[in-house]
């Protein structure tokens, strides 16, 4: 058997999964006859060795055997420390010559100053003398001040010149310190060997295909609405610390499913209910305490409920109609390659751009915010799908804030939140509160009534959803009843939410009133109200 031969196989496509990578490596080499074994070198550290497959296309060419072996390595002192060096004596010199300067300067100043003694007792004596005039001692007093100042003024400049230069220096000495510390890493790699069988001498084609950790990838949506279309820009998020970098190849983005939701503001139901004397909290600490127990308050809704092990989960759905088969899963190939390096830092691409129709409509809900949010019904009319994610929102061209997208399928309609619209007005506000007399043992009614009003100052209509409550008693002995609402509900559940659905034309009004009572013993006092 001859020796190994290495094989040049760079990467030619990618495929990204939420918690990894699927690499694929393609090479070529003429094989003579006989057994022939390939060396496939450095693999990435990150790669599952369980994962690699190996094909080999060629006319009477036999694989006989794959090996992974997993090696370890000083990784030598890398090319870019000899530049980083280079670096480093620029910035020494740079400091040097800008101190040579300061020098030179001050010595400059030095002359000036024993200048300006010796032409001052000059000076003093001519003019003491008749020989010279008040004037020539201006003038010279002028001309040493002048050379004094402009020597002032570079030795300024020249100090902060070195400042930055000693800044570029201190950076050139970590970024070397840093890059001679990596060269002296111990890393680890994998090698893969092939044991190819040839009947004659043949071009042999081998493909590489491994897992890697370290890789994942996440949609991004911007939204812009105009009008009552809305524009989508499908983008995937990259990022990859695997260890190699990925040249731009065929990029391909596995489907999978996220958890990710976005809400406006929800009623709770509104109980109200017989006071309750308080526990002794005295008695029930001692208690605890002699029986020797410890207490603990456990809340059932946060207990998350047990999921079996062997309960089959559904088929991911696919990114896009136009998705290729990949064993149980599906992948959307990205119309563009992408290099992606090995720097743990985002690369975005885009997926797709298309429009869809937007139903727009407003949600008030006055007993908690004074704001109506705008919202937007869409029906997701691509064949892509939609995955969980973060979604950019722009009014024409105006960046109104961010929401999030879960997911949906093609066809499927969703509620998108768009924020709040201050053109839209709500108020809410109490109009009645009295209680009646009664008698011992008589029953006594409370009386409530709330008046909301929603103005529409946009230039064209807007459909407004109110939502408002009532009381929901606890007690038998607690009576609410609703007694008058202007306009009457769209809707009305057992749990006291209210909804009207107010159509406004530019600039209208709409009053919205309701009245409830709250009847109870006179001896009960109502908690809740």
């Amino acid at each position: 058997m001859s020796q190994d031969a290495g094989l040049d196989a760079p990467i030619t496509g990618v495929t990204v999964f939420r918690d990894g990578a699927r690499i694929q490596r393609t090479g070529a080499l003429e094989v003579e006859p006989g057994l022939r074994p390939v060396k496939i070198a450095e693999l990435p550290v990150s790669v599952d060795l369980g994962s690699v497959r190996v094909a080999v296309f060629g006319r009477d060419l036999a694989l006989l055997n794959v090996e992974v072996h997993n090696l370890v390595r000083t990784d030598p002192l890398r090319d870019d420390v000899t530049q980083l060096r280079s670096a480093l004596e620029a910035c020494r010199d740079a400091v040097q010559r800008l101190d040579d300067e300061d020098a030179a300067e001050q010595a400059r100043l030095g002359f000036l100053g024993h200048l300006s003694e010796s032409a001052a007792t000059a000076l003093a004596r001519a003019v003491g003398s008749g020989r010279a005039g008040h004037d020539d001692l201006s003038r010279m007093a002028g001309h040493l001040s002048a050379d004094t100042a402009d020597a002032l003024g570079r030795r300024r400049d020249i100090a902060a010149r070195r400042r930055v230069a000693q800044r570029e220096l201190d950076a050139a000495e970590q970024r070397l310190a840093a890059a001679e510390k990596r060269g002296r890493q111990t890393v680890g790699y994998a090698d893969v060997l092939v044991t190819l069988d040839a009947a004659a001498a043949v071009r042999a084609e081998v493909e590489l295909t491994y897992h890697v950790s370290g890789a994942s990838w996440r949609p991004l949506y911007d939204l812009t609405l105009a009008g009552e279309r809305l524009s989508v820009s499908y983008l995937a998020e990259v990022t990859q610390q695997t260890g190699e970098d990925w040249p731009a190849v065929q990029l391909a983005l596995s489907t999978s499913r996220r958890q990710a939701q976005q809400g406006l503001p929800e009623l709770s139901p509104w109980y109200i209910g017989r006071v309750r004397p308080p526990l002794p909290a005295v008695g029930f600490a001692r208690s605890a305490r002699a029986s020797g127990a410890e207490v603990n308050v456990v809340h059932a809704a946060a207990m998350p409920a047990a999921v079996s092990p062997e309960a089959p989960r559904p088929p991911a759905p696919p990114l896009t109609a136009e998705a290729g088969e990949s064993g149980a899963g599906l992948v959307y190939t990205v119309q563009r390659p992408l290099a992606v390096p090995a720097d743990g830092g985002p690369h975005k691409t885009a997926v797709a751009r298309f429009e869809l129709d937007a139903a727009l409509d407003h949600l008030a809900v006055p007993a908690l915010a004074t704001e109506a949010y705008l919202r937007a019904t869409v029906a997701n009319g691509s064949s892509l799908l939609l995955l969980p994610g973060r979604a950019r929102v722009y009014h024409d061209t105006r960046f109104v804030g961010e929401t999030a997208l879960e997911t949906v399928a093609a066809g499927e309609e969703f509620e998108l939140q768009l924020g709040v619209d201050d053109q839209i007005r709500v108020e809410r506000k109490l109009r009645r509160r009295s209680t009646s007399k009664a008698v011992i043992g008589g029953t006594r009614t409370i009386d409530i009534g709330y008046e909301i009003t929603v103005e529409n100052h946009r230039p064209n209509p807007a459909r407004v959803s109110v939502h408002d409550h009532i009381p929901v008693s606890t007690d038998g002995d607690i009576k609410v009843r609703l007694r008058e609402t202007s306009p009457a509900p769209a809707e009305q559940d057992d749990l006291g939410e209210l909804t009207w659905n107010l159509t406004l034309e530019p600039a209208q009004t709409a009053t919205v009133r309701y009245r409830f009572t709250v009847e109870h013993p006179a001896q009960l006092t109502v908690a809740g109200l």
